[in-house]
Parts: C-alpha cells; sequence; structure tokens
C-alpha cells in the first residue's frame, strides 16, 4: 500500500519550477506564502523540538518565495518553507490542488 506522503511528494513534483500559494490554517490563525518551487525535501526527526516550534518530520519545499502576512510580503527564510507532517491524519491530491490535514493545522497548496 502506498503511503500518503508518496502522493504528495508527486503532486510537488509534478508542480516544480511553478509558483505555489501556501495557505497553513492553524486554529483560528492563518499564514500563507508563495513561493517558485525549485525541489522538495525530508526532515525525518534530526531537528525534533520538545516545544513543537521545530517539526520532527517535515517536507521541506525549497525554492524563492515570500510569506504574506497582513497584506505585507517579506522574504521566505532561508529559500525554504517547512511543511510539518507530523500527525498527518489525511491528505487530498488533486489537480488544481493539495490538502493535508495534520495535528499542527491544515494545509493547502495550489498552483499560481
Amino acid at each position: 500500500m502506498k503511503h500518503p506522503l508518496e502522493d504528495v511528494s508527486e503532486w510537488l513534483q509534478s508542480h516544480t519550477n511553478q509558483n505555489l500559494l501556501i495557505q497553513k490554517r492553524e486554529q483560528d490563525d492563518l499564514d500563507q506564502a508563495r513561493l517558485m518551487l525549485e525541489f522538495i525535501g525530508y526532515q525525518d526527526g534530526d531537528n525534533c523540538s520538545i516545544d513543537d516550534y521545530v517539526a520532527c518530520k517535515a517536507l521541506l519545499l525549497h525554492g524563492s518565495g515570500v510569506v504574506i502576512t497582513d497584506g505585507h510580503e517579506s522574504p521566505l527564510p532561508d529559500s525554504t518553507f517547512t511543511l510539518a507532517v507530523d500527525g498527518l491524519s489525511s491528505v487530498n491530491v488533486e489537480d488544481h490542488q493539495l490538502t493535508l490535514q495534520t495535528g499542527r493545522g491544515a494545509y493547502t497548496i495550489m498552483p499560481q
């Protein structure tokens, strides 16, 4: 049986060299980023933190981009967006959108 992260990785690979809008909804907070995806990586437990600030398992979306906060844009730190996948509970892969539900929140990624 295929692991859900394989579907996520395949979708992301099919959207390399494209601009993606990433939305992360955590409780009542919505964070957004725009990223020109160059390649993806995976972090598996090397940099866990006790306070959950750094995810144990994460997809690392590498590329140039911006974080969008209250209508203002700031450069993406380290040209990487960390997509925490700890507690991954559901994945929905469609041509025009990728949705993930994790223990930290819900992510929606779509091409721009």
